[in-house]
Order: structure tokens, then C-alpha cells, then sequence
């Protein structure tokens, strides 16, 4: 529809690497952009206005201190994007093409070959390359330092050279093209009578995929907002004890809780329903079984966003606030969860997003009772009912924006644009 026919570009093939870098890029910016919105908002401005003060320009103040207090961010935002696309199942099985990744082989040696041990054995070559990740993260983000002191600060944003504006104006607004015209390309097929034949207006879309979501539309929303509020506040829970106590088996603690995002999600859905289809812990058919996947997913962003934005605070602050003869609940709940905010939220966006978004492991879980909207998507898509699949893709878009909304007025967010924390 964009290249071909409005671009008149015909000799380009999606399928394939290219493709994929440029997808994989697309749809997984944002979750850098999550973790990395939380990390620059907790730079205290002063530290580059010192820097401005000392005769420091521009460059040297992002070199040497901008990106020095970000170097935490950059590290868990980079890690997550990296075991995020080594897991991706949805993507390559897509527009993969003749470009073979583990996670789709993964998942037809079990669906298509019947054979587990050598799906399993594939998948276990994914952690190889998460475990080094890690590790290199780790290595990378060993040094953390403290820009949330707890002092009042009183300096503004820093303005960019016009220059720079200019250039990261033109980046993003080509990049916010390109994602409306994905946005536009599924509006206009919620109205396109046959797609790729008939172009002809219609709303027998809308009547028919409510008639056949409705039931998935409400246990999507039901699934993912509880999947959400876990995993957003187990997250938070678990950064701050990685950040703030000492205890036995610290590291391996801070390992596992990112072991789910390696591992491909079609083979995690197989092991949910072997692992729960027995009593005493007997889940499949459930919605519990689907939540827990959600959270066991998607909790290690939560987790990377919370360290690094934990790693900037002071303990000095909490310190102060148990010598004043508060609890530890108390200081968390009325000290630190005000400070980490912009990571708080970014964990709970992301769950919800993902939530909501989720195939490779849900298409293993659901049931006709508790069925999610993916999966009907999908199942849409493979009888060649486009316009009922764009129609659903439509109505997930509108359910996360509306949920985004009330995510940031829930945490006293009114815009995008969030204050900084001066510290």
C-alpha cells in the first residue's frame, strides 16, 4: 500500500534481514525511550549548569556529565531491546522470510516436527547470548552514581543548540511518519471492503468483529490490567531490594528475573501448560494461567527501569526518613515510589502494552472463555479476514491509548512532558 502503490517503489522486498532490522527497530525504540525517559528525568539539571559555569560547552557538558549519569540507563535500556529481539517470535515468523532466527525454529520444531527436546535444545542456545548480555550489562553499569540527593534544585531544562534541534526534529518526525502510516494503513483497512482487490468502502467489518471479539475485547482488558498492576508493583519491590539490601544469592536473584525474556515465548507456552495442568497447581483453562505468563514476561522491565533509576537516589535520603522513625514500608511507599515515578509508570505502560500485544506464548494458553485479542488477530489473518483483523488491531490501539491516559492521571500526570526531578 505505501511503497508500491503510494511511493511507487517496486523493487523493494520487506522480507528478509533487512526487513526485520527495520521492524525490529520500529517497533522497539519505545522501549529504550521508556527506560531512558526515567533515568534523564532524574539528572539533577544543576550538575550541567555547573559545568555551563566552568566554561564547558555544550558537547563536553553531554560527554563528560549528561552521559556519564546515564551510562546505568543506557546500559539496562540497551539489554532489554537486545533480549527482546533475541526472543522475538512475532516478527521474523511474519516477514522473517528466508532469514532464519532460533525462536521461529524453535517453535516449528515443536508445532511442526513434534519434536520438544530439539525445540527445547534450540531454545537453550537463546540464553547463551542473553547470559553474555548480561553480564556485559552488568559490567557496563557496575559504577552508579547518585544525582538524587534529596535537595531542592531550582534550575530549568537546558536548551539544545539549534542545530541539534533541528537534526532530532527531522529524525523524529521521520520516524512518527512512518508509524502514523502504520496507523493509517490499519484505519483504512477497518473500511476497505477487500483488501488488495476491492477498495470499495464498507462497515460490515465493525458489525462482524464485534460480533466474534466482544468476549475476547473484555478477558484481554481483564487479563492485562491485573498482569499490569503485578507486575508494575513486584517490579518496583524487586529493584528496590536488588538496589537497597544485601542478602545471599543477590546476583543469581537479579540473573533469574530476566531468565523469561530469553527464552522464546511459543516454548514458555508450552511449559506453562505442562507445568500447570496438574494439581495442586492446576491452571490451565484459567485466566490465572495467561496472567502469570504476562507477569513472568514482562516483569524484567520493570525491574531494569527501577534499578536504574533506584541506583540515582541517595540512601542518604531514606536514611534520614527511618532515623525520623519511619518504617521501611513506610519510606518505600512515601519516599522512594514518589522519586522513581517515571520508572514506575514506565513499567506499567510496558506491561500493559505487552500485555495487550502478547502472541507467541498466549496462543498456547487461551481458551474460548479466556481468549485474547492476538489471538483472535491472528486467527483473522490466516482465513484472509483482513478487515476484521484490522478492526480488532484498531480497537487494542484505542484500549492502550485510554489505559496510557489514565496510567499518568493516576500518578498526577497530566502531559507527556513530566517534571524533572531536581533531587
Amino acid at each position: 500500500m505505501i511503497t508500491k502503490t503510494l511511493l511507487g517503489i517496486t523493487n523493494f522486498d520487506i522480507y528478509g534481514f533487512k526487513g526485520l532490522v527495520l521492524v525490529q527497530a520500529l517497533s522497539m525504540f519505545p522501549i529504550a525511550y521508556l527506560v531512558l525517559d526515567g533515568v534523564l528525568k532524574g539528572i539533577n539539571p544543576e550538575l550541567e549548569d555547573s559545568a555551563f559555569n566552568l566554561g564547558a560547552n555544550r558537547r563536553l557538558v553531554f560527554r563528560t556529565v549528561t552521559l556519564p549519569l546515564s551510562r546505568q540507563g543506557i546500559a539496562s535500556a540497551w539489554l532489554l531491546v537486545f533480549v527482546t529481539s533475541l526472543a522475538d517470535f512475532g516478527n521474523p515468523v511474519i516477514i522473517g522470510g528466508n532469514f532464519d532466527v532460533l525462536s521461529v525454529q524453535a517453535y516449528l520444531q515443536v508445532t511442526g516436527m513434534f519434536n520438544t527436546p530439539r525445540g527445547a535444545a534450540i531454545a537453550f542456545v537463546l540464553l547463551v547470548p542473553a547470559l553474555i548480555a548480561f553480564f556485559l550489562q552488568r559490567n557496563l553499569s557496575k559504577k552508579s552514581l547518585v544525582t538524587v540527593t534529596g535537595k531542592p534544585s531550582t534550575s530549568g531544562l537546558m536548551k539544545a543548540h539549534p542545530l541539534t534541534k533541528y537534526a532530532l526534529a527531522i529524525l523524529m518526525s521521520l520516524i512518527s511518519l512512518i508509524t502514523i502510516a502504520f496507523y493509517g494503513v490499519i484505519i483504512y483497512g477497518c473500511f476497505v471492503k477487500l483488501w488488495g482487490y476491492n477498495w470499495s468502502l464498507t462497515l460490515e467489518h465493525f458489525i462482524y468483529a464485534w460480533d466474534v471479539g466482544k468476549l475476547s475485547i473484555g478477558a484481554t482488558v481483564i487479563m492485562a490490567g491485573l498482569a499490569t498492576v503485578i507486575a508494575g508493583i513486584l517490579a518496583m519491590i524487586i529493584a528496590f531490594i536488588l538496589v537497597r539490601k544485601e542478602f545471599p544469592g543477590k546476583k543469581i536473584m537479579n540473573f533469574v528475573t530476566l531468565l523469561g525474556y530469553a527464552i522464546p515465548g511459543t516454548l514458555v507456552g508450552i511449559g506453562y501448560i505442562l507445568a500447570f495442568n496438574t494439581p495442586p497447581f492446576l491452571l490451565t483453562g484459567t485466566m490465572w494461567i495467561i496472567v502469570f505468563c504476562f507477569v513472568f514476561r514482562e516483569i524484567p522491565v520493570g525491574i531494569e527501569s527501577g534499578v536504574a533509576t533506584l541506583s540515582q537516589i541517595d540512601p542518604s535520603i531514606e536514611e534520614a526518613s527511618r532515623n525520623l522513625g519511619a518504617s521501611t514500608r513506610y519510606t518505600f511507599t512515601h519516599v522512594i515510589l514518589p522519586l522513581i515515578k517515571p520508572a514506575f509508570f514506565a513499567s506499567l505502560a510496558y506491561s500493559f502494552v505487552r500485555s495487550m500485544t502478547a502472541v507467541s506464548a498466549v496462543i498456547f494458553l487461551v481458551t474460548a472463555r479466556w481468549n485474547h485479542l492476538t489471538s483472535l488477530v491472528l486467527a483473522q489473518t490466516e482465513i484472509m479476514r483482513l478487515g476484521p483483523a484490522s478492526v480488532l488491531s484498531l480497537i487494542t490501539i484505542i484500549i492502550v491509548f485510554a489505559v496510557f491516559a489514565l496510567i499518568r492521571l493516576c500518578l498526577g500526570q497530566t502531559s507527556y512532558t513530566a517534571p524533572r526531578i531536581g533531587g
